[in-house]
This record gives structure tokens, sequence and C-alpha cells, in this order.
């Protein structure tokens, strides 16, 4: 009985409940405005309430500035609901009459004070009290199972036949979460009362007017489903590693075959595929650290590529969250071949708003504006996942509370994992998520070939390579020549013998082997008295024909240089460059960064060669050629382009190879490839190093440089397994990690840890797949009893349409190294850090950099426990430092953090970040503003209570750059 309405009624009566109360739950849904009283002077607060789409929570949200979430309730623990006149509770003081006749009061089982809300008119207060007595009665009596909403419909529709009240309830709980699933939203509605998305300076209205379920955007888009290959852990291990491509559903590529299929969101979780549905697996047992995923269509395949090195310019870098960078022999990666080109892109990754924050932030864009794909077929996946399932005390589904496993025991380092933020007398704080933030722990040393590094010692200076001309400084030993040798090639795989050999000079020499190029053979020899012989290097160059091997330090060692040097005519220098094939590739020469203006070579996916004097961040000046093309190979997917060209240029605009000629022997070079066969924006791009070796003569100085500077050194880190068989981590990470100078990034000036190798605490890079975080004295607990999950998408996509749709590409700003950064543990006088006001303490850092494009989509990744807020300026151009106080605010970001409350998706200490959004008015948005060449500022602010390593500062970016098919903002 419900005041008098028999659930027992016949089917008019019982037809007519139905849809009274799903009409109720559709606004409620939405949310229902209202009037919250206080109990003691009955002073009104405007107020909307909202119930979840599972029936299962009623939230009070207030609707006057600043909007503020004022009650979270589960509904099973509603004592009472009841009209004023009848409630037991005192009621709040100064009521008027007229108002009793709308008050709603609430009472709980736990004994909380009472709640008193006032509802329009009285027939509203009516309808209120009646309906959500039914769902109250329904969320105590639906058991865990009312989560399989598809197979348990059908069991919700039978049991209710039996016309009992129980009966009752059930079916309208079926048809409710019918009705509350139609958006069909893989995890269900985003939070009602909170923001889905950061309101923009110029929006109006956005929480209002955006569509938040996908079916609800104007091309009424359709989804599909897609599985990653089953992940599988075991505790403490991190699981990272670029899946085999999956086939999209059959019915999916028959509708696209030939078209373009534009996405316009996506969203995804983890599950577990029982046989009865999907089960999701908390974040609390599996933490996404991030996920990349890559789809291509039919003019693309994936290639199951077997890398030649760590810098091999096919290893995707995903921006900045891609496969594993941990190298080893034989090593393979999933990389995309292009077969024909197109006017659609045949190819597009997928990401934004990982880790987590990933399964409740919004991945959509604004209507209007896609990803488009022509003809898709495949999708790869690469998560990043850290096994943190305590097997003996935690639910492996909801609800779940995490309980700490084994952790490291003699470290306090934290890194890259979200911890919740509690007082410091908790001692989850120091142990509790520790394991997750990838530190580096007794299994994971700095070995001697780090360059800067010999096991836990610098060495003393810089490695410095010289053709000629003695060195001011020479090592002192052997041990310390073959040190420095190995740090001046650091980052290639190669072999250095210490050659026992007499050497005709005295110091440390180093020289290639023309039988076996990837042999360095290494002599020192100490001036001993009466010996005749000559300083290192003493030599002038030889005359003769001379050739010299070019190997590469840095990120793309597919690219071989090749000098010859002789003193009179014929000087030149060979250039092999390998790119992949299909896509543009670029080299520049004696430079960092584009800022520099070099020189530089353009290889195009058709093979053509062209020659620019590049500028910062623009196509520059296209030059006279000056290079002969010898040779054009293709293997496979690289294609392979050998060039000719005189060491001096033929004018300041072309580099002349010095190296040969000063005797420097090494040279910076810049390296970038494109996504599409012509002249256009990178999609990668690192910065290398090369360093002039002779072959078979009498070696090139190695010398003791000035001290290694903060910032400089280099090196990786090597994982050593332990007996363990379930301990299958190996292999080494390079130490890849570059802070810029302010004002590009604070975090040189700030001495932080994550910007040199020597005081590298932990973070991102000390974490690879099968990498366990824990002690190497510490077995990996419960062998017997891996997890085992997937990572579930659903994209929502229509058919593209030139005339409507806008297509987006991805960038990725950061102000951090540049991804991680350490939040330090703030006290007074370290830079960066402010009170807070209560006690705490906030770290802040800033970066200035230059935009690109006109901004669609602004998703800032950041870390729990300690992200406050990012926020974007954009400035006039010539700014130098751009920044709150010098800039415009494009963007604020202010990530929302999980409870106590067991919700689903909810977690304690895990967030979802409201993305900016730009497009069209009619949805509360701003046009899309112009960054194209203005000057930006990122400033971001953590909790620095108590200090945090591998921590984000991470802009994940959608932009255009083509003329408009939308309003677009006027600059």
């Amino acid at each position: 009985m419900a005041d008098g309405v028999p659930l027992w009624a016949g089917a008019p009566e019982k037809s007519r409940l139905l849809e009274f109360v799903k009409d109720f739950a559709k606004c409620a849904i939405r949310g229902s405005p209202c009037t919250l009283l206080s109990a003691e002077a009955g002073d009104p607060i405007s107020a909307a309430y909202f119930i979840d789409p599972q029936m299962r929570r009623l939230f009070l949200k207030r609707t006057q500035t600043p909007e503020t979430l004022l009650a979270n309730i589960r509904l099973e623990n509603v004592k009472e609901v009841s009209e004023g006149a009848a409630s037991e509770s005192a009621l709040p003081k100064g009521l008027a009459p007229q108002d009793l006749q709308r008050l709603v009061v609430l009472e709980f089982v736990n004994g909380d004070p009472s709640l008193f809300l006032l509802e329009g008119h009285s027939n509203d207060r009516d309808r209120f009290i009646l309906c959500l007595k039914i769902l109250r009665q329904e969320a105590v009596e639906v058991t865990q199972q009312r989560q399989e909403k598809t197979s348990h419909y059908a069991y919700l529709v039978g049991q209710a036949m039996s016309w009992s009240p129980s009966g009752m309830i059930l079916l309208l709980a079926g048809f409710l979460a019918a009705g509350a699933t139609d958006s069909g939203n893989l995890n269900g509605d985003y939070v009602p009362g909170l923001q889905v998305l950061s309101q923009t300076p110029g929006g109006k209205e956005t929480q209002k007017r955006f569509p938040t379920h996908f079916a609800d955007y104007p091309g009424k888009p359709s989804f599909f489903d897609v599985y990653s290959p089953t992940i599988r852990s075991l505790y403490s291990q991190v699981f990272w590693k670029a899946l085999p491509p999956v086939d999209l559903p059959e019915a999916v590529v028959r509708r696209f075959d030939g078209k373009g299929m534009a996405v316009v969101g996506f969203e995804v979780d983890q599950v577990r595929r029982t046989k009865d549905g999907d089960v999701s697996v908390p974040i609390s047992v599996a933490y996404n650290h991030h996920f990349e995923t890559t789809m291509v269509g039919k003019r693309a395949a994936f290639e199951n590529a077997l890398m030649q090195g760590p810098g091999d310019p096919r290893i995707p870098a995903k921006h900045g969250h891609g496969a594993s960078s941990v190298w080893k022999p034989g090593k393979r990666e999933w990389v995309v071949r292009e077969r024909a080109p197109g006017d659609l892109p045949t190819s597009q990754s997928f990401g934004g708003a990982n880790g987590g924050e990933y399964r409740k932030s919004f991945h959509g864009y604004a209507p209007g504006f896609v990803q488009v794909i022509e003809s898709p077929t495949q999708i790869q996946i690469t998560p990043m996942q850290i096994d943190t399932w305590n097997r003996d005390k935690m639910n492996i589904s909801h609800p779940t509370s995490f309980v700490p496993g084994p952790d490291l025991t003699g470290s306090d380092l934290r890194a890259c994992h979200p911890q919740p933020r509690k007082p410091q007398t908790d001692t989850r704080h120091s142990k509790l998520y520790k394991r997750y933030e990838l530190k580096k722990n007794q299994r994971i040393k700095a070995p001697t070939e780090a360059a800067g590094v010999s096991g836990d010692d610098p060495v003393p200076g810089e490695a410095v390579v010289r053709l000629r001309d003695p060195c001011s400084r020479s090592p002192d030993s052997g041990e310390e020549c073959l040190a420095l040798a190995r740090a001046a090639l650091y980052g290639q795989h190669r072999r250095f013998l210490l050659d026992p050999s007499v050497s005709a000079h005295v110091g440390c020499t180093i020289m290639a082997d023309s039988h076996e190029l990837n042999l360095v053979h290494v002599h020192f020899k100490v001036r001993g008295a009466g010996l005749e012989s000559t300083w290192c290097s003493r030599q002038r160059l030889r005359r003769n024909r001379t050739k010299h091997c070019l190997p590469v330090r840095g990120a793309t060692d597919a690219k071989k240089f090749v000098g010859t040097s002789s003193p009179l005519v014929n000087v030149s220098v060979v250039l092999d460059l390998s790119s992949q094939q299909a896509r543009i590739s670029l080299t520049g020469f004696n430079a960092v960064a584009m800022a520099d203006s070099p020189w530089a070579l353009i290889v195009d996916g058709s093979g053509n060669v062209t020659e620019r004097r590049l500028g910062d961040h623009r196509p520059g000046q296209l030059l006279k050629p000056s290079v002969a093309v010898e040779e054009v190979k293709v293997v496979g997917d690289l294609r392979s382009v050998t060039v000719t060209r005189p060491l001096k240029g033929a004018s300041p605009d072309y580099y002349t190879f010095t190296p040969f000629t000063d005797g420097s022997g090494q040279l910076n070079f810049i390296s970038a490839v494109g996504s599409t066969a012509n002249l256009s924006y990178h999609s990668q791009r690192t910065p290398g190093q090369l360093t002039f070796l002779p072959v078979d003569l009498d070696g090139a100085c190695v010398c003791r440089g000035e001290p290694i500077p903060f910032g400089k050194a280099k090196g990786s880190l090597e994982y050593r397994a332990t007996g363990q068989p379930e301990d299958l981590g190996s292999g080494s990470s390079g130490f890849n990690n570059h802070c810029p100078e302010q004002p590009r990034s604070d975090l040189l000036a700030m001495q932080n840890p994550t910007c040199d190798l020597r005081n590298y605490s932990g973070g991102q890079l000390a974490c690879h797949h099968m990498w366990s975080l824990l002690d190497a004295d510490q077995p990996i607990p419960w062998p017997e009893k891996p997890l085992e999950y997937s990572l579930k998408f659903r994209f929502w996509v229509e058919e593209y349409n030139k005339s409507y749709h806008t297509s987006l590409r991805r960038v990725t700003w950061g102000i951090a190294s540049p991804v991680e950064y350490d939040v330090p543990r703030c006290a007074e006088g370290t830079m960066g850090c402010s009170p807070d006001g209560s006690g705490g303490w906030i770290h802040t850092i800033r970066g200035t950099f230059t935009g690109e494009g006109r901004l669609s989509a602004a998703h800032f990744h950041c870390h729990a426990p300690t992200c406050l807020s990012m926020a974007l300026y954009r400035c006039p151009k010539g700014t130098k430092v751009c920044d709150q106080t010098t800039g415009e605010l494009l963007c604020v970001e202010r990530p929302v953090y999980g409870n106590a409350s067991g919700d689903l998706f909810g977690e304690p200490g895990y967030i979802f970040q409201p993305p900016c959004l730009w497009g069209g008015e009619e949805f509360g948005l701003q046009p899309p503003p112009s960054v194209e060449g203005f000057v930006l500022g990122a400033v971001k602010t953590s909790n620095a209570t108590y200090g945090h390593h591998g921590e984000m500062a991470w802009q994940q970016m959608y932009v255009y750059d083509a003329e408009a098919s939308r309003d677009t903002e006027v600059v």
C-alpha cells in the first residue's frame, strides 16, 4: 500500500502508476527545482533535486552561486518521507502556513537530522512523496544484480507477474531502468547535479544546454562496442603493452565501407566478461594509469614490426602515453602502414582524460566536431594498468573498499598513482597507494652505461668527443674512459671493448670498427716517463679520404649519417634518411628546436626530397636543391633515401658540416614525422645528437668535460627480475625526461627531481610492462590468482558530412618534463609553494609556449590526490611570460574527487575531470578561439601538503586548422 494505492491493483491502476513514477523519474534524473529549509531558522536555499539513473540516490544541489552539492542520500537510508503535517520531526521555525502545504520531510534510519524541502505546489509534494516511497522500497529490495541491466531485465519482468507488492516494484524498476538507459551511455549518466563540462568564460548556461547524452546529439549517432584482448596480471605488476589489433563489428565495417565515419565521442570501462554479462572492475582493484587507441581504415594496416633500436622512429609516441619505452632485443611494436593516399584520414588515435579520471570524464566533442576515419576496419589498444587487488580482503567487483597488500618495505617513495587526500594521521597516506605510482625500487637500477651515471655515483664530468685538439681534462683510468665512452654514445645499443692493445696516443680514444659498425674500440694510455707518444688527437686529420661513422644519439636510430673529408676538393656528406613510408619525415641540422631555424631535409610520402630553412613552428623558406639523391629503397614500411652534398653549405641558409672541420665531433639535430604524406604539422618529434667516430684510425678523443649540470644527466633504468617464476619483468628504460628553461617550464629552476636521473625518485619512467612494484626481497603474492579483464570502448558515430562536420586532430602540450613531475612536500621558502589558509600547502607551476590551430576540446590530465586545478591563458604575440596576470583565460578545469559513498565509478581518491569544449552557441558553448601563433600559458596547482611523485601537467587538446565550417571566434 502506498498512500491508499494498492500495488496489486488491476491492470489500469498499475499502468497509471507506472506512468506516474516514470514521469517523475525522468524529470528527477534531469533535475527538478525545490527549496531547502534549514531546521533551525528555516532559511530558504534555492536548490534542485536529482535522482541518479540507477534510482539508488537522491542528490540536492544549490542553484545559487556558487553551485555546490548539498546532499548525497542513499534511498535505502531514508526511513520515512512524509508531508509536513504528518511528520513527527520538529518542523523548521518560522514556517508560514501556506508553506506547510508544500513541505516534504525526509527522516533517516541512521539518525541523521531530518531534511526539509519545499515543492512548488501541494500536488508536486504528493507526487514526490508517493514516488520516493516506491523508489526507496525498490532500492532496499533490488540486489546488486540490479546493475546487470540487460540480463536482469527479463528477470524483473518475470518476477513482476506475481502481482505482489515487491513484484510490482520490480516491474517499476525494470521500466525505469530501461528509461534511464535510453541514452545508451556506457557508464550511465554523468554525475547528477555536478558539472560535466568546465564553463569557459564565453559560454552561457553550458551545463543546462549541452547534451550530455550522445544519443541526444543533432545527428542522432549510434554506438558500437569493442573489447581489448585479455589483460592478465598479478598483484604489484604493471601491464603496459600494445595489444594485438581487434576487428571492428562487421556491421560497422559494412556500413562505413567507402565512407567517412565521424566519431562524435567515446566512453571506456574496464570489465570482466562473465556468462551473466560485463562486470565493471573497480579502479582500486586495477588502476588505469592511461590508455591509447589507434583505429585504421582499409587503406591502412597494422604491422607487428621488428624495432631496430630504442629510438626507431616507427615506435608510436602516442602523445606521451604510448607503448612502453622499455627496450630489449627482438622488441616488436604495432605500427600503422598506410597503403594508399586518400582524401580522408585512414587512421586516427583516440585518447584524452585517461588515467584515474577515464570512466566518468566526458570524452565527446561539441556537436559538429568529430574525428573522422575512412572505411574503418580495426582498432589497436594500448593500456597501462597496475594490479592493486588484495586477493584476501577486497571484493573484485563493486562495492569494495581498498585494503592495502604488501608494499615497499625500504622506501617512502610514491609516484604515479593517486592517494586519498587524508590527514597525516591516516596510515593510508604513507602506505596505501605508494605502489601504484611507479617508483624506483630494489628491482630497478641505474646501470653503469648511463650517461652521467656510474652505478649510483655520477661520472665526474660530461663526456666530450673531439676529432682533433687535445683534451683539457682527460679521464684518470681505463674504467672512467670506458664510462665516458658509453656516456658519449648513450642511447645506442653498441658493444664497447676496452682494447688492451697499445695505443700511439696518451689519453682516452674511441673508434668504430669497419667490420662491425656496432663495435666501439676504447683505448686508454697513461703518459709515462720517456714515452715517445702524443696526447690524444694532437695529430691533424689525415689528408687522404677519411670516412667517419656518425652514430645517432637520441631517439632516431634509424637515421644514419656518413661523412667524408678531404682537404682539397670533393668534400661531401652522405645522408641515409629512413622514415615511415607514406608519411613525411624531416631532419633539421645544428638545432635542438625549430626556433633555431635550421637547414632541414624533408622527405615526403612519395620519397621526394626538398630543403627548407625552418621557422619557429612554421614551414619556413623553401630552398633551392643542394643535395643529390643517390638511392631510394623501400623495405616493408620503411623508405630509405640516400643523398649527398658538399660539406660546405651553398649559402648561410644551408648548414655547413663543421664537426668535420672544427673537430668538435658532435652535432645536434631535430627529427620529426608527419601524420600525412605531405608537409604538415608533425605528429611526432624529437631532438638528437650525432657523434662522429673515425673508422679504423687512431681514434677520436673522449674528454672529461665540465660537471654535468642539473637536468642534463641521462641514462636508463634497468629491471632486474628475481628468481620467482612469476616475476616476468625485464629490459631497461631510457631516461628521456627533459625540463626546458623558463619561461617554457618552471621545473628546471625549481630543481625538480624528475628533471635529472641522479635525483629521480619515481614516476612513469620507472614503471613498465610486467615490472613489479615491490622490492626485490618481497615475493609477488597470490601467484595462483591472476586478475583477468578487458578494456571496453563504446564509440558514438555517424556518417561524415563535409558540409557540417569539422575534422579534429590531437595535439599535446606539457609544462612538466614534459609529462610528469614531482609535487614537493612544501615548506616555507620552497619555490612555487604557498599556504592554502587551512594549514596545508599549494604548489604552482607555470609554462609558456606557442599555440597552434583553433581549440575544440581541452582535457587537462593530472592525478589524484594532488591535482587542484589547471588553467590555460592566451596572450598577445611577443609576450614573454603568459599567465593570469598577462593573459586572457581560455579554460580552467578543477577535478571532482570520488568519495566514500560506494558509488560505482566513485571510489575514494579518484577523480573525473570536466573538460572545456568550444562550439555552437546553441549548446551553451563559446565559439572556438584561435591560438595559432599566439603565446599560451598554463598554470597548474597541486595539493603539496605531503608531496607526490609522478604527477602530471599534460594538456590533451583537440584542434583544427582549416577555415571553419562552423562559427569561430574572430581574432
